[in-house]
């Protein structure tokens, strides 16, 4: 079972006469301890800590080095974190300096990445810390699984940039960034399904970095993020159990409902109910079967979550659509004959009966709808439904260039984030990306309908195409002036948000193939 382990050094005492001592580099030490204990779950015992008596000897952070690298796995994650002086700005070779002497900040990080754990997180509080560099960004093989890809490779982020000094908080016993990287360790708004990733953190220190450098402006520190990393480490803090909806499946002499999904709205409860006929029934007969299936639904309790759950149990439906198939294919293809719509006294009928077309009418008060391509839609999943093979295999290729030219993109994104591009430098810079980009997301529009046992795989590998194929257009030449640089920089922000979510969901359903 992968763990997260952490070496934690923190240098308060210096016996060069040219180097003040920094004292409460001891408590971030004891801070960051405390707050990967509580904040991220790690064991005590999985963590190795200097400095708490003030010295840490190169020797004692070398036989510490060495010994958190034999202990730690290839699924496990690494935490590395060091407090205190850093010496050679922009230009010169960056160290880190220890009670009786330095070791090249460059060196180390070069170690950690052969280290063998799977994702290694880097965080470097001292004065010109941005003074280093990775080995751009990750890419993806085909021959790899995601599970294979995501989190996996090292990321570094500083407390400030190449010249900037980095500082003590005047407030706290504890450094400016080790109280903002602890402040995001502890973080429980950051938490999604019991684990936090690595760019929530990194996102929410930048943040208050970025008011500390507002309000101090003599003292401002911008932290640095660069990763050469598949996706984003995430980081188990409890176990995760989600909420199980009640599901609802019934075998009548005609027909069978097939499922009941919730679609609730405020305090308007709602259901979207998909049943399968077993024989062609004429349109009268559904509107009575439709009159049949909501009597039952309408007492129904099924929801996505316990608020929900809570607000409206034991409340009649408000309005329930039924979405009328043949099988079970159509019911997972979303295929569907007609949808019938019922609504209670409480909802404007006026507008959900509204008859606008020669597909849209009322038979024996049921408002129908039919959708006139099912035919067509059939016949169009059959004859271009790909072998399993051809489709697992067209779509692993997609995902290898697809996720690689994602990982550029981001990559340079976070260098323009850091001021090392300026925002034309960027576009330029994605220019070639982009265009490899546009080609390749519309040639997977074009893949073999997937067969019925990989549908939910493929479909979220298609999301995951679309979500990079929106990295690419923020900073496309041809659409900047449709936005502003701060909505261009939000927006991309959040994409990287669901391009990270969508790796995620890949890897858990690939584990299933």
């Amino acid at each position: 079972m992968s763990k997260t382990l952490a070496l934690v050094v923190g240098v308060s005492n210096y016996y060069d006469s040219q180097t003040p001592n920094l004292p409460f580099c001891m408590n971030d030490v004891v801070e960051v301890r405390e707050s990967l204990v509580n904040g991220l779950n790690i064991a005590n015992e999985d963590i190795i800590s200097l400095g708490e008596s003030a010295d840490v000897t190169t020797m004692d952070f070398i036989e510490a080095l060495k010994k958190m690298s034999n202990l730690t796995s290839k699924e496990d994650n690494l935490i590395f974190y060091f407090s205190g002086h850093g010496g050679g700005k922009s230009g010169n070779q960056h160290c880190l300096a220890f009670t009786d002497g330095a070791i090249s900040t460059q060196a180390i990080i070069q170690f950690l990445e052969n280290v063998s754990a799977k994702g290694k997180a880097i965080f470097l509080d001292c004065c010109f810390s941005g003074n280093y560099s990775v080995d751009g960004a990750s890419s993806h093989n085909i021959n790899n699984t995601i599970d294979d890809f995501a989190g996996k490779g090292y990321a570094v982020l500083s407390s400030s940039n190449s010249i900037q000094s980095s500082y003590k908080h005047p407030d706290k016993s504890t450094s400016v960034f080790t109280s903002f990287l602890c402040d995001a360790f502890r973080d429980k708004l950051i938490v999604k399904q019991g684990t936090v990733s690595l760019n929530d953190i990194q996102k929410l220190v930048c943040l208050y970095s970025q008011v500390w450098s507002y309000r101090n402006p003599v003292k401002q520190q911008q932290p640095i993020f660069r990763a050469n990393m598949g996706g984003t480490i995430r980081f188990k803090v409890h176990d995760y159990v989600p909420y199980q909806p009640n599901k609802i499946y019934e075998e009548c002499d005609d027909y069978i409902i097939y499922d009941v999904k919730p679609s609730h709205s405020g305090v308007t409860k709602r259901y979207s109910v998909e049943v399968i006929l077993k024989s062609p029934i004429s349109l009268d007969e559904i509107s009575k079967v439709s009159l049949e299936v909501t009597k039952k639904i309408r007492r129904a309790e099924v929801y996505n979550n316990a608020d929900t759950q809570l607000l409206l149990s034991e409340k009649m439906a408000n309005i329930i659509w039924i979405y009328f198939g043949r099988d079970d294919s159509d019911m997972i293809r979303k295929t569907y004959l007609c949808i019938t719509t019922w609504v209670d006294d409480t909802q404007n009928k006026d507008w959900w009966y509204r008859v606008n077309s020669e597909d849209t009418f009322i038979i024996k008060n049921v408002h129908f709808k039919l959708l006139p391509y099912y035919e067509s839609l059939r016949s169009l999943n059959q004859e271009n439904m790909g072998s399993r093979e051809r489709v697992i295999l067209e779509t692993r290729e997609m995902l290898a260039i697809l996720i690689t030219l994602a990982e550029r993109i981001i990559y340079q994104f976070n260098e323009y984030k850091n001021e090392i591009l300026s925002e034309q430098e960027l576009v330029d810079a994605l220019e070639s990306f982009i265009s490899e980009v546009d080609r390749y997301y519309f040639k997977s529009t074009d893949f073999a309908i997937p067969p019925e046992d990989i549908k939910n795989w493929s479909e979220a590998c298609s999301l995951l195409f679309g979500t990079i194929h929106d990295l690419s257009l923020y900073y496309n030449k041809k659409y900047l002036s449709q936005r502003t640089t701060a909505n261009r920089k939000a927006c991309m922000e959040m994409t990287i948000s669901q391009y990270f979510s969508d790796v995620e969901s890949v890897r858990k359903l690939e584990i299933d193939l």
